[in-house]
């Protein structure tokens, strides 16, 4: 009994961690699996709400037959992979029995939860990084089922946009055939702006329907809010050129002077 009296007395240490530090936790409503649901409010991930000394940005986040799988983009260190560790970690949580992460929450316990995250492999010295990050997607696809998990973070990164935008489509087209819950965190904006062309290619197949989510920008800051909405690849460029007078027209008013 050993190893579970220290899972609880952890999962307890925990949950009074982030409690006494003022972030809320929550029994879950359990769904049944063939609902595949993901619905949780206020959202976070514990883990780095228990390192940062400001307050964690949460967020609200629903995979339903309106969406099980979504595309997020948005700049370099806008929270992106928190996100996707927090939902990660929601589920992995719900599974162990524990209190979640979020104020309020219904979720669907998954057979599987498979990530895709960057690793120093030793397989890159055979097969180059993109062979190895492409063998590594394969073997997710030879396990995963419409209840499974899947959750991918800056995927392909290893080769060109062209390249990786291409393979990508072909890997979320994969999963929305599946009929996973699924997020695709990822700096290719062209994967998103593809997503229209996936779901029509695959929903003469049965396939589940995919969405895009963007990591915000307010005032050329990160807000590390993340909203449902198609990506404007540009807009976060164009707020940094502009705070340090980039643009066009600054340079230009500049040059004058």
């Amino acid at each position: 009994l050993l190893p579970e009296i220290v899972f609880v007395s952890r999962a307890t240490d925990l949950a009074r961690r982030l409690t006494s530090a003022g972030y809320p936790l929550c029994t879950p409503e359990i769904r049944p699996v063939s609902e595949h649901a993901f619905r949780a409010l206020g959202l976070y991930n514990p883990d780095v709400a228990l390192r940062i000394e400001e307050p964690i940005v949460a967020n609200d986040l629903v995979f339903d037959e309106k969406a099980r799988l979504y595309v997020l983009t948005g700049p370099n260190r806008g929270g992106k992979s928190v996100i996707t560790c927090a939902i990660g970690l929601c589920q992995a949580m719900l599974q162990l029995g524990m209190y979640l992460p979020a104020k309020v929450c219904e979720i669907s316990p998954a057979d599987g939860i498979f990530t895709h995250f960057p690793t120093g492999a030793d397989d890159t010295i055979d097969k180059g990084r993109l062979g190895e990050e492409c063998a590594r997607l394969r073997d997710i696809f030879e396990e995963v089922s419409e209840n499974s998990f899947v959750l991918l973070d800056e995927s392909l990164s290893s080769t060109g946009s062209y390249e990786a935008s291409y393979i990508a489509a072909e890997v979320l087209a994969g999963f929305s055939r599946i009929g996973c819950r699924c997020l695709f965190s990822t700096h290719l904006h062209e994967l998103a702006a593809e997503i229209d062309n996936i779901n029509a290619r695959t929903a003469a197949d049965g396939g589940t329907t995919i969405d895009s989510l963007v990591a915000g920008i307010e005032s050329g800051k990160r807000s590390f809010k993340i909203v449902r909405m198609k990506p404007d690849g540009k807009s976060y460029a164009r707020d940094i050129a502009d705070k340090y007078g980039l643009s066009y027209e600054n340079i230009v008013l500049n040059f004058k002077k």
